[in-house]
């Protein structure tokens, strides 16, 4: 009966819905852990449980299109003692293991002390050697299992629990049995590997220089020549130099009848190329973006989490419709947030809301491979953390628009 019961609660575990890396980082950094097994082994053995070692080295997926999964390569080693004559049997294993893990979860209002874990699901395949009484032979096994991963916040260690289910097709190491099946439980820790696997910031191409730079003494403004009436046409492109100052002007440099201006670039609809133009940027006489760094004002997200708020959804509505819209446009979305909390807590936060911004918009039907998701945590504030207004301009999410 319990060969039956305990493979069905597996099942039922990984039977959560076809469903969304096990690692506390979102970065696709590939990890390395290790722990204590212990294993109660099958009834029809005459040993004792067992008690071993095992060692995995993962790979997560989500790089690849594949988000919350990841690849495991899986060893351990274990010891049994026999009933008969207190002498050692054993067993080792060699799995691959595919981990599906379910976001990072918590309870408690303050982010400094909030108690967070992953849970995950997982299910594999591998080779088992089992040495009983000196005799080694090897069989096809299957692993069913699943576990929590507790961030310990130090260098993105964490702590692993997991219970798994372990099946052999394997009828020499107990005489009139045919199959065996183990119950496991470990306890170890996991690392990723950061320091063979760095990332970085995609770079951003530095604007063309000029030979000799013209600086408008009045507005500080640097251009590569002159521009008179400062409406942002040089000088030797100008048709209209005498342009009256904050006038709308045209790419000859000659002033336009405004008339209606739907997205409030200040570019009339007529002479508009890029008409919906996100609120607050800057643009070209055109009404085509410029590259830029943009904070998206009113983007927010529910409390302690990146579950994005009604409100922020219809104003990423208007962000995919312009970038759907101005296909030369590559997006960093950079995720911050203010002081309070643990560092660590505040990096994996940004990250996972910039990621839930960068969703939103794919699924708008904004190309996945124009946009790069980055959590900068609290660590390139705009405002003091030490007033609550200064707070809440450093919790922002930022466009980084780079033109190509």
């Amino acid at each position: 009966m319990r060969k039956m019961l305990i493979p069905a609660a597996a099942a039922a575990l990984l039977w959560s819905g076809v469903s969304p890396a096990v690692a506390v980082t979102d970065d696709g950094i590939p990890y390395l852990g290790t722990g204590y097994l212990h294993e109660f082994g099958d009834d029809s053995r005459d040993s004792d449980n067992g008690d071993g070692f095992e060692v995995r080295l993962g790979w997560p997926l989500g790089k690849y299109g594949y988000d919350n999964l990841s690849i495991e390569g899986l060893f351990h080693a274990l010891r049994r003692d026999r009933d008969i004559d207190g002498n050692p049997d054993y067993q080792r294993g060699l799995m691959v293991d595919l981990v599906y893990d379910f976001g990072l979860y918590g309870w408690g209002s303050d982010a400094s002390t909030k108690a967070r874990f992953k849970p995950f699901v997982l299910a594999g395949l591998g080779v088992v050697q089992e040495d009983v009484r000196g005799d080694e032979h090897e069989h096809f096994g299957i692993n069913l299992g699943g576990g929590l991963l507790i961030p310990l916040n130090w260098h993105d260690l964490a702590a692993r629990f997991e219970a798994r289910v372990l099946a052999q097709d394997n009828d020499d190491s107990v005489q009139g049995e045919d199959r065996l099946i183990d119950y496991r439980l470990g306890l170890g820790l996991q690392l990723p590997l950061s320091f063979l696997f760095p990332t970085s910031a995609p770079v951003v191409p530095p604007a063309d220089e000029c030979a000799i730079a013209v600086v408008d003494p009045i507005t500080g403004r640097s251009d590569c020549g002159l521009d008179s009436d400062r409406d942002g046409v040089l000088d030797g492109l100008d048709e209209c130099p005498a342009t009256p100052s904050g006038s709308v002007v045209d790419a000859r440099g000659c002033t336009l009848d405004l008339g209606s201006d739907a997205d409030n670039d200040g570019v009339p609809n007529d002479a508009d190329r890029c008409p919906e133009t996100p609120a607050g940027a800057q643009v070209d006489a055109l009404g085509c973006v410029v590259a830029q760094t943009l904070v998206l004002r009113g983007v927010n997200f529910e409390n302690d989490s990146a579950v994005l708020t009604p409100e922020s959804r219809e104003i990423l509505d208007g962000v995919a419709d312009s970038l759907k819209s101005q296909p030369n446009l590559r997006v960093e979305i950079g995720g911050h947030t203010d002081s309070i909390g643990n560092d660590t807590y505040n990096d994996i936060l940004s990250r996972q809301r910039a990621e839930a911004v960068r969703q939103y918009l794919i699924a708008r039907g904004v190309a996945a491979d124009r946009l790069v998701a980055m959590g900068y945590g609290e660590f390139k504030p705009i405002d003091s953390n030490e007033t609550a207004e200064g707070r809440a301009k450093n919790r922002r999410v930022e466009f980084k628009l780079i033109v190509e």
